[in-house]
């Protein structure tokens, strides 16, 4: 996950002539032609992916009165120029793209458009329901809406389906089953589950467990509740799973963990739904069709999204703006674009085609629906490296996990009490 870049102070110099190129389209990756006999002209700036070209491109088309400026840049460029934009109250910029975090960074400080209005006002004329619930929650801050959701990305438990017939299992629904399923499989020469927990992967595997098993990481008031007695349960388990592992699975990022299931060295565990597609890759993979996903058992696994937002500052129509997103993210443009993302529409994830074309696609609306945000507060990315360092030393035994998790929850109070959180 990227984090949002902040403190920009000390280097206005740098701001202004950053300001000055991406005003003169220095930084722009794409910029459109202007439509002939446009009324009204909009900016959207945005990453530059493929993705996010095709709908780049679906916005700029959108609606014929309005010519729209896109500018897509690297993730870095874009965050920065984001920020300085939107701290200074400019209104040079219109719509962007912006994370489960920028979004809950900017709506804490008032930088964005507040989209419940134009939700409710629209909500049949757009299909505005059909949207997923985690992933507009993923666009959401303290009960409010503030994007709407491009693309959506999630995990999902992958398993051997050629083993789990072999040895007549079904895929597991709780943690009871995996545990037992992954011990059952293990062995020398295949480990029983995958443990990705190098780098952002032990957050996003503690994320797992703290919210399936446990209450997950703080409470309504920022509190932590992941040393309760639940969350003891949950990193219990977590290290438990670590006897059916991968060596070095300490060192396991995406790729290796990729890698694993490719070599046929890992009968199951989870997966982020972008790297399914490798499973099949003839010229790299040595379980082509054989792999399957299934929800993961006792959901709460990560669900994250890219959103189109609106900025506060803009002085253009902002009912205009939101037709013009919506009408973006119709459930047309969004099967197109399914060979290049997943949608954030449950009518286009249930999509027989698509459902025949992607197997996986079969269980993501309930692995959505099952799948929990990370907390909505601009802190939680830096606090959380605080938590899962002392997660690490208890999975891995280097402390006892009740004396870890508390010894975590001390150090995340304290440090979020400096940050102003607690009022």
């Amino acid at each position: 996950m990227d984090v949002l870049v902040r403190n920009a102070a000390g280097r206005v110099g740098r701001r202004k002539r950053l300001l000055a190129a991406a005003a003169g389209g220095a930084l722009a990756a794409l910029v459109a032609v202007p439509q002939a006999g446009a009324q009204t002209t909009v900016r959207f700036v945005g990453e530059r992916y493929p993705a996010l070209e095709f709908y780049a491109e679906k916005l700029r088309t959108a609606m014929p009165d309005v010519n729209v400026t896109v500018d897509l840049m690297p993730n870095a460029q874009l965050k920065e120029l984001q920020t300085i934009t939107l701290s200074s109250g400019a209104d040079t910029i219109d719509i962007f793209l912006g994370n489960d975090l920028t979004i809950a960074n900017f709506a804490a400080n008032g930088w964005l458009e507040p989209l419940d209005p134009y939700i409710e006002k629209y909500r049949e004329e757009f299909d505005l329901d059909d949207f997923a619930s985690t992933a507009m929650a993923s666009a959401s801050y303290e009960g409010k809406v503030y994007g709407l959701p491009v693309l959506t990305n999630t995990q999902l438990f992958a398993y051997r389906q050629d083993l789990f017939e072999e040895k007549g299992i079904e895929p597991p629904t709780t943690f009871e089953e995996y545990e037992a399923a992954a011990a059952a499989f293990h062995s020398p020469a295949v480990a029983g589950t995958v443990m990705t927990l190098k780098g952002d992967g032990v957050l996003n595997e503690a994320h797992y467990y703290l919210n399936a098993i446990g209450d997950g990481w703080f409470d309504a008031d920022k509190r932590p509740v992941f040393n309760s007695e639940n969350g003891v349960r949950a990193i219990e388990t977590m290290k438990a799973m670590t006897a059916y592992a991968p060596r070095g699975y300490t060192a396991n990022g995406n790729d290796e963990s990729t890698i694993l299931f490719q070599q046929g060295a890992a009968a199951m565990g989870m997966q982020w739904l972008t790297r399914t597609a490798a499973m099949d890759r003839e010229d790299q993979s040595r379980v082509v069709g054989k792999m399957m996903w299934a929800p993961p058992p006792g959901g709460g696994q990560v669900v994250v999204a890219d959103s189109f937002a609106i900025s506060k500052f803009s002085s253009r129509d902002k009912d205009l703006l939101f037709r013009l997103l919506a009408t973006t993210l119709s459930a047309d443009n969004q099967r197109e674009g399914a060979k290049l993302a997943v949608p954030t529409r449950v009518s286009v994830l249930q999509d027989p085609e698509l459902q025949q074309r992607f197997r996986y696609y079969g269980v993501l609306v309930p692995s959505l629906e099952a799948g929990a945000n990370f907390p909505k507060f601009p802190e939680f990315k830096e606090v959380s490296e605080v938590v899962t360092r002392r997660i690490m030393q208890a999975v891995t035994g280097e402390m006892p996990v009740k004396e870890a998790l508390d010894t975590a929850a001390a150090e995340a109070e304290e440090f979020l009490t400096r940050r102003g959180v607690y009022k």
